[in-house]
């Protein structure tokens, strides 16, 4: 099993510069401990490839160039540390998008606290100041398709 992005996806990559990409992809390799942290389950239920069609951040557009890079990064780098290179989980890349959006926030301003983040079922009610951000992952494969969605209580900085 392995991802597949759509080509427009592959053209926001291809987009980027290659110094911005590596640095995309350094950043999401480093977010793969704490997604073994938090221990996403597998998708094996698509067949042998599947294609990732909505990565979605709240009221945000699908990702940009470095984010998708970034989150296919810590996707790779979470099945790598879990030994299942060709495996698929959508909830890793629901929690990616998460991880890498508060990533790129710390790169511009005072990092947000991220108070708890996993699978949006589970997620708390916030506490007075907190905030709730979502992120949902849909992957489609063969002839089924995989959604997963995540949730992130953060705090001001």
């Amino acid at each position: 099993m392995g991802l597949r992005l759509s080509a427009a996806q592959t053209a926001e990559l291809d987009a980027l510069s290659p110094e911005l990409r590596v640095a995309a992809e350094a950043l999401g390799s480093g977010l793969g401990g704490q997604l073994i942290d938090l221990g996403p389950s597998l998708t094996r239920t698509l067949g042998d490839t599947a294609t990732l069609d909505h990565l979605a951040l709240d009221r945000e557009p699908e990702p940009d160039g470095l984010s998708l890079a970034a989150c296919v990064a810590a996707h790779a780098a979470y099945l790598g540390r879990r030994g299942e290179t060709d495996g698929l989980s959508a909830g890793a890349l629901a929690i990616s998008r998460l991880l890498v959006w508060a990533a790129r926030a710390a790169m511009i301003g005072p990092a947000p606290q991220v108070v708890w983040i996993g699978p949006a079922p589970r997620c708390p009610d916030p506490d007075t100041g907190q905030h709730r951000i979502d992120s949902e992952c849909r992957l489609t494969g063969d002839e089924r398709s995989a959604q997963a969605r995540a949730a992130a209580l953060v705090a001001p900085a």
